[in-house]
């Protein structure tokens, strides 16, 4: 018999991590879908046309356990997935994403992290956790240049923002 192999996930860019999950999941579950508007607005059965292709997604459900160790989950584990839904400073966006397992490998962003704590210490310690994670494909990732117009007497300017927040350099143009 082989050697169980733990899914790992890791934060491709800014902070760079990787963690390794403490029980691999049940189930993961990848959904891609397309997008189609009817052509004829008349018709019970209308013809489709075809729009743009969708980003996959995974979704799946991680488990940790502190209880026998007395660890709190939160500090041990989930603190480090939520790094994965936090902006970085660096890159004025959540970093890119890879959840591998075995010879299963998915890239992408996080769309959704949820937490559900399902046991604690007397102290209040967070030692059992349900993690919802769920991610979208991406071969990369970019922040949406922010513009805004700015009115002066006798002439109107465009400020871009790059992108990366607070105090993000412009260019006025």
């Amino acid at each position: 018999m082989g050697t169980l192999v733990k899914a790992k996930i890791q934060g491709l860019e800014g902070s760079k991590f990787e963690l390794e999950v403490q029980f691999n999941p049940k189930e993961l579950q990848v959904d891609k879908s397309v997008s189609w508007t009817p052509k004829s607005a008349h018709d019970e059965h209308p013809t489709q046309e075809f729009k743009e292709p969708q980003s996959s997604t995974l979704s799946c459900t991680l488990y940790f356990d502190g209880y026998e160790t007395k660890k709190d989950v939160y500090s041990t584990y989930v603190s480090k997935l939520e790094q994965l839904v936090t902006m970085d400073e660096a890159l004025g966006r959540p970093s890119l994403v890879v959840f591998a397992w075995g010879k299963f490998t998915f890239k992408g962003v996080v769309d959704s992290l949820s937490q559900k704590y399902t046991m604690f210490l007397e102290d209040g310690t967070r030692v059992r956790c349900e993690v919802g994670f769920k991610m979208r494909s991406a071969k990369a990732a970019e922040v949406s240049a922010k513009v805004s117009t700015v009115d002066t007497p006798g002439s109107t300017s465009r400020v871009t923002r790059a992108g990366r927040y607070p105090g993000a350099p412009a260019s006025i143009s």
